[in-house]
């Protein structure tokens, strides 16, 4: 495989964490308005329901800073891919 084709593959590897993280922002956005239907339609009765929903949102919390790091790595590659090709 060239360095081209490495780094286009590579590119689209970046370009699928971008999309992993607007999903995952998206589902906590999700989970929100769920816990706030949930805690309306409870209306103040919800106490462990609602507990589950704040874990659940801050799970995904820590699942969303992820996709950012790897992207990282991705670049990095990326540079090196790009250096040993010149």
């Amino acid at each position: 495989m060239s360095a081209a084709q490495i780094i286009a593959q590579l590119t689209a590897a970046s370009r699928k964490l971008e999309e992993a993280q607007a999903q995952i922002a998206a589902a906590r956005q999700n989970v929100g308005e769920a816990r706030q239907l949930t805690a309306g339609a409870l209306q103040g009765s919800s106490g462990q329901l609602t507990s589950q929903f704040d874990s659940l949102i801050e799970v995904i919390g820590q699942v969303g800073t992820r996709p950012a790091a790897v992207k990282e790595q991705v670049h990095a590659t990326i540079a090196k891919v790009q250096a040993l090709g010149n």
